[in-house]
């Protein structure tokens, strides 16, 4: 599940500064914002990403080092560490009950500050292609890779951060109901164009994974932006204090993960 979530996240950095175009190809000179994105998931204590930073971020949800975390703990780790995160300047939100709330989104995104250096992107065109054809194409993370770190050149050997075997398919059906969708929206105008889509092809099916709404429920609590707290580390040191953790005391209840 951890490296499930790193692969979620490292795809929505991949959109971010590469575009949903952009594909990889062995062993071909890559862009910097590439290698960049590549040493925030390193195996090292201090890369914001990595599998140590997101271990012990999960001590703050109640998860000992080695447990067996599960999608709304990974989502609501990545939302703790992407406070940490200036490069990459990701707004995470976490829906609550099922129900994504545009007022809330719009409200987190609009208080911290975004960075806006490349273009546009629209959102895909359909959502709904995987259950026209029933079948969904997945990629495994269960292969035990070779440690790799930064070369002396400050890149690193990406051959075992790409799947080289081809993707699985697999029937909708068999797919476990706890799960985390993440989606990645670069501007607000892909955010509105994604909630008109979602309304048009998800929300009139019968059984929904999940609700898109207007306003914030009545009967919530009130919706507070996360904010990064008054601690000295930054997302590119190792968060050793359970202490700094334990103030982030976020909602349980989840299914969507929204990048």
């Amino acid at each position: 599940m951890l490296r499930c979530g790193q692969m979620m996240l490292a795809q929505a950095l991949i959109c971010r500064h590469l575009g949903r175009d952009w594909n990889w190809e062995k062993q071909k000179e890559q862009p910097k914002e590439y290698q960049r994105i590549l040493q925030c998931f390193l195996d090292r204590k201090d890369c914001c990403y990595s599998i140590h930073q997101m271990a012990q971020m999960g001590v703050g949800e109640g998860k000992s080092i080695g447990e067996w975390f599960g999608p709304n703990t990974v989502a609501q780790v990545l939302k703790k560490l992407a406070l940490f995160d200036e490069w990459n300047s990701l707004a995470v939100y976490v829906s609550m009950d099922n129900t994504v709330v545009i007022e809330d989104i719009k409200k987190m995104c609009h208080t911290i500050p975004l960075s806006a250096e490349t273009a546009a992107e629209s959102p895909p065109e359909s959502l709904n292609a995987s259950t026209q054809s029933d079948e969904l194409i997945f990629l495994d993370p269960h292969t035990t890779q070779t440690f790799v770190d930064t070369e002396e050149n400050g890149t690193v050997d990406d051959q075992t951060f790409h799947c080289l075997q081809p993707p699985q398919r697999m029937n909708i059906l068999s797919l476990d109901p706890s799960v985390a969708l993440g989606f990645f929206c670069k501007e607000e105008k892909d955010f509105d164009s994604w909630c008109s889509l979602v309304q048009k092809e998800i929300l009139k099916e019968n059984l929904r994974m999940f609700e898109l709404v207007q306003k914030h429920p009545s009967h919530w609590p009130p919706f507070v932006p996360p904010a990064k707290p008054e601690v000295t580390t930054t997302g590119a040191e190792f968060i050793d204090s359970t202490e700094h953790l334990e103030e982030f005391d976020l909602e349980e209840d989840f299914e969507i993960l929204s990048i």
